[in-house]
């Protein structure tokens, strides 16, 4: 038996979050760069692009991370781990053809976008490539450190030739050429190191729907909520200006990278909970709680600060003509609190014991909530109605994700990290979180 056992968790945190200072905090050198260079309008299209290109992401990755790391973590020999990768290949191939027709349409759709045809092309195929990356292996497998690196010499690649290639507002077409060719380089780099851990680069094509049908629930779930917030910004450039794309834009993208400092322990920290949950339940349920309670008390430090500062910061950061993002960012900071809560609880309880049905409630729910009020709120009020309809479905998910856990009536001391009673001592049927 060759089966994958957890690394030095600490170690890799550290390491993962010294990636997450390039990662995520370079496109924080970014924004005050495009917004001086490429001015409100210009910014406003780059964002656009962006979204779009993080919704079709979205959708080609399909939860796919989540559920391909915990078969990896459960995999028991080479050969398993090998299928498994070939399935993933097949799963995001098929989920490409769909996704860019529905990518080129939206490009058509958005006076923004369309206006670019060529930059809008671009970012359809960015998007598509970007769901290829296999991170979430290297994870699995225990070597987060060789997927940090490669990450971490791909964004710098990027980071170099937006700085080199675009000084002016005409190099607004630049921009999605060189975020392609970084992202290109970092997919050779990703792929050419796993190489031979591959029994074949694509399996049938009945494994890659068995793949889909089994990531539907977690798509549903994590994605539905996540992608309202993620595909506002395109939303906003089909039915408002480009200055109330830039307004809401800089304000979600700053609540994106406060949101996304959960996912490099997710990164580390699902696989071992995972693995926890099959040999130590309580322990697993210990390191769950400390995990929401430490995301929780920093969401809520979040909140404090962007109130305290916001004012100041953000023309200071981006110019004066930014600053009708400054109310939408205050709004929208609101719901981070919800926001992690909501997380935790699908991805750090529910999904390590395959209680993935579970989840599905809240992210139909707010994708129906989302859609219906998007026109009204965008149409009349701009950017501070759509930021309401971001942080609306947000609240919407985590009251969802709330009712959920409630509903799988825990046992009190399993809650509490000890071992719950046996179902033939309480007498009675009862879901635990050891189930």
């Amino acid at each position: 038996m060759d089966q994958v056992k957890p690394s030095k968790t600490r170690a890799e945190l550290a390491a993962t979050y010294i990636a997450y200072v390039v990662r995520y905090v370079y496109p924080l050198l970014l924004l005050p760069f495009y917004g001086r260079t490429l001015g409100p309008a210009g910014y406003g299209i780059v964002l656009a692009g962006m979204s779009l290109s993080n919704t079709l992401w979205r959708f080609v990755n399909f939860g796919f991370p989540t559920v391909g790391g915990r078969d990896t973590v459960y995999a028991k020999d080479r050969t398993e781990r090998a299928a498994i990768l070939s399935s993933h290949m097949t799963g995001r191939l098929l989920l490409c053809v769909p996704t860019a027709i529905f990518g080129l349409g939206a490009v058509a759709f958005s006076p923004v976008l369309s206006a670019h045809p060529m930059l809008g092309c671009t970012t359809v195929l960015l998007g598509l490539l970007a769901a290829f990356n296999p991170g979430w292996y290297y994870t699995s497998t225990g070597r987060a450190l060789t997927s940090i690196l490669i990450e971490v010499v791909g964004f710098i690649t990027s980071l170099a030739l937006i700085f080199l290639f675009v000084h002016e507002p005409s190099d607004l077409s630049r921009v999605f050429f060189l975020l392609l060719a970084s992202c290109i380089l970092q997919t050779v780099l990703g792929f050419g190191a796993i190489r031979r851990e591959f029994s074949g680069w694509f399996s049938s094509i009945r494994a890659g729907i068995d793949l889909i049908h089994r990531s539907k629930i977690i798509f549903i779930y994590t994605g539905t909520s996540v992608l309202l917030v993620t595909a506002s910004t395109y939303l906003l450039s089909v039915l408002a200006p480009a200055a109330d794309v830039s307004a809401f834009g800089v304000a979600e993208r700053l609540i994106a990278v406060a949101l996304s400092l959960t996912v490099p322990a997710s990164q580390i920290l699902i696989p071992k909970v995972t693995y926890l949950v099959g040999v130590d339940p309580a322990k697993a349920n210990r390191l769950a709680w400390r995990i929401l309670a430490f995301f929780l008390a920093g969401s809520l430090v979040g909140v404090a600060c962007t109130m305290v500062l916001a004012d100041w910061l953000v023309p200071l950061v981006f110019g004066k003509g930014f600053q009708s993002s400054i109310p939408v960012l205050k709004f929208f900071v609101l719901v981070l609190p919800l926001s992690i809560v909501n997380q935790v609880i699908g991805l750090y309880f529910l999904v390590p014991r395959h209680r993935d049905r579970l989840l599905a409630r809240a992210g139909v729910a707010t994708a129906i909530v989302g859609i219906i009020a998007a026109i009204p709120l965008a149409s009349h009020w701009g950017a501070d109605g759509h930021g309401g309809l971001a942080s609306a479905g947000r609240t919407d998910a985590a009251d969802d994700a709330a009712r959920l856990s409630g509903a799988l009536r825990f046992d009190q001391r399993d809650l509490c990290g000890r071992q719950p009673r046996s179902r033939a001592a309480s007498g009675r049927k009862r879901m635990t979180w050891d189930l």
